[in-house]
């Protein structure tokens, strides 16, 4: 008995440890002077210009951030995030509803080389192909430099002006509603 009561002891002080630990970080994180919590997009802010990127297709030709349109949707997702998982299926839809109205740009980015994150990545991109154009990377891949991805999913509203590189126009679930210039 008197071990058991030692070991409830034990966790009760692991827990509330623990409990400290996890507020102390919250309070740091909101206490950042940059604010970057609260404004973290997941990248590139809007207004922010794309960086530059020459990269492989899935399927298709090469692509660099000059073949993307105005108004195009680039989107990220990753293998082992429940978040882009679960809005995989969404995201295809809505890609499918703009068919033939706007650029659908998809990268699908795998950081491990291992056979589940594989089998993940080409099951991710067989749901894209139909939709959108896919490209494949790792985390510091070209495209989602250029992006400044940090968080997945995410996506971006480009606005691409001829003789000028593209700027983010939109981000988030703001990169969906936007409409391509000149469409009503």
């Amino acid at each position: 008995m008197v071990y058991l009561a030692a070991a409830l002891v034990a966790v009760a002080a692991l827990c509330t440890w623990d409990l400290m630990l996890t507020l102390a970080v919250l309070r740091r994180l909101r206490d950042r002077p940059d604010g970057t919590l609260a404004d973290d997009t997941g990248g590139l802010p809007v207004g922010a210009t794309v960086g530059t990127f020459a990269t492989h297709c899935v399927a298709g030709p090469p692509i660099t951030e000059r073949d993307l349109t105005d108004g195009a949707l680039v989107a990220f997702f990753t293998t082992g995030c429940l978040p882009c998982r679960s809005k995989l299926p969404r995201f295809v839809e809505e890609a499918k509803a703009m068919s033939g109205h706007r650029q659908v740009v998809a990268v699908v980015v795998s950081p491990n080389a291992t056979p589940d994150d594989k089998a993940e990545a080409e099951f991710m991109v067989s749901q894209l192909k139909p939709v959108a154009t896919v490209l494949s990377e790792d985390p510091e891949g070209p495209c989602t430099s250029a992006f400044g991805v940090t968080a997945y999913p995410c996506q971006f509203a480009v606005s691409a002006r001829s003789g000028t590189a593209p700027t983010v126009l939109a981000v988030g679930n703001a990169a969906l509603t936007t409409s391509p210039a000149g469409s009503t």
